[in-house]
């Protein structure tokens, strides 16, 4: 028999009008398919991207759904693969904070892939789809009470991936069980990769989205996953997550939207950098500050952000290990006032000002008890001075949101980052936010594609 945690969340998932969710939710998801969809399109740059088409197209040729920024076509459990590690590959995906999943990209990858493999679906049904994939890979996410253990925005993620697949196939309760027990699997990634700052952590992403599609298909197919896949005595939480909570996420179903609870990321670093990038952005907005004579910059931490970009400086920095190296990214922010795209490439993580700087930045852990929290974090910077500030609200999360000129400005600049450049964000930007009236989605794919 199927636990009630399992059927509650499948119920809503699967059964829930898509005219019941709030015109907030549906706005929010747009904002964020506009986002993943720019950053997908930047990490068509990313070094080791080639490699993943060409292993991609080894397993198979026919083509039903498209690379984004590309045009190349694969069947669509490789196209969602390729394109969630295209999302994840630069650090730049939107991120639930309580959950820690960057949800956002597998729901995406594998919704579209699986929107473009049926045909003729409608922009609103798309929009409902991941709406719904959100709330199934947040809750289970936001569930936990302890320190991440397997790379949880792969292993939760795979579940919103899952979740938009079976809404857009129509998968009654019975066949929506039968498949999210089939996910067990497949679950994608510990941590190990990002304790070593590998290019591994996009593909864990890649792995996630693919799991959806063939946990879909299996379903259909008529085989059969177990009944407790979450709950179970060897379900999902009880693998991954022991420390954990589900009932608050359960009682909010349909009342709050995850959708809702998402942040932009507006530098591409891991996302427990930016209360650091902002503390010094606004320090430096206050007074003037060279770095040159510079001190000591001492980050006060939740443990989070020590365990997950709390990593040492050491020599010859890659660019994924740099992303999440936090006395990389203070001292690139306290030289050059922000961090960019262009501060990942071999001049930047080689300047030796720079090193010279981040080599004065001192991590100190807070007594914060929440295993999961992004804030607040303090910084402080000796100089002439000591200057210091407390960010208790990430930049780019809901509670301090971008704007839409900085919405789209990073647009912009991840499609002018691009392998194949874009100067024009117009196109993609009216095919997302007129969605919810597309008749289908050949627009958007037009725009994503290039």
């Amino acid at each position: 028999m199927m636990p009630e945690p399992e059927r509650a969340l499948l119920c809503h998932v699967l059964e829930t009008p898509g005219e019941a969710i709030p015109a907030a939710a549906r706005d929010a998801a747009r904002v964020f398919i506009l986002d993943t969809l720019a950053v997908g399109i930047a990490g068509t740059a990313h070094e080791d991207q080639p490699g993943i088409i060409a292993a991609a197209s080894r397993w198979g040729a026919a083509g039903a759904a498209t690379v984004w920024g590309e045009g190349t076509r694969l069947p669509a459990a490789q196209a969602a693969f390729v394109n969630a590690f295209q999302a994840h590959a630069l650090e730049f995906d939107a991120i639930h904070e309580r959950a820690v999943v960057h949800a956002m990209t597998p729901t995406l990858a594998a919704a579209l892939a699986e929107a473009e493999r049926q045909g003729g679906v409608s922009g609103a049904r798309l929009v409902s789809a991941v709406v719904f994939g959100l709330e199934l890979a947040c809750t289970i996410g936001a569930a936990s009470r302890g320190p991440m253990r397997f790379f949880r925005p792969a292993t939760a993620g795979m579940f919103g991936a899952y979740g938009a697949v079976a809404r857009l196939r129509g998968f009654d309760l019975a066949k929506g069980a039968a498949g999210a027990g089939l996910l067990l699997g497949q679950i994608p990634g510990t941590m190990q990769a990002h304790h070593e700052g590998g290019m591994a952590l996009a593909v864990q992403m890649g792995f996630a989205a693919g799991a959806g599609l063939r946990a879909a298909d299996l379903a259909e197919a008529g085989a059969r996953g177990p009944e407790g896949w979450l709950t179970g005595a060897s379900g999902f939480l009880a693998m991954t997550e022991p420390e954990h909570d589900l009932a608050p996420g359960l009682a909010a179903l349909g009342r709050t939207w995850q959708a809702q609870a998402l942040s932009h990321k507006p530098f591409p670093s891991g996302r427990l950098t930016h209360p650091v990038i902002d503390g010094l952005q606004r320090l430096r907005a206050g007074e003037t500050i060279d770095p040159a004579s510079v001190r000591e910059v001492r980050l006060h931490l939740p443990p989070l952000a020590m365990r997950l970009v709390g990593r040492p400086l050491h020599d010859d920095l890659t660019p994924n290990y740099a992303r999440l190296c936090l006395p990389f990214v203070a001292a690139t922010t306290l030289r050059f006032g922000t961090v960019g795209l262009a501060d990942f490439t071999p001049a930047r993580l080689t300047d030796a000002a720079t090193l010279a700087l981040a080599a004065k930045v001192r991590l100190i852990q807070d007594a914060n008890p929440d295993p999961n929290a992004v804030v607040p974090q303090t910084v402080e910077v000796q100089h002439a001075t000591t200057a210091r500030v407390t960010v208790e609200h990430t930049l780019g999360s809901p509670a301090n949101p971008l704007s839409r000129e900085a919405r789209i400005a990073k647009a912009v600049s991840c499609l002018a980052a691009a392998r194949r450049p874009r100067a024009d964000v117009a196109a993609l930007v009216a095919a997302v936010e007129t969605l919810d009236t597309a008749p289908d989605l050949g627009a958007l794919m037009r725009a994503a594609s290039g």
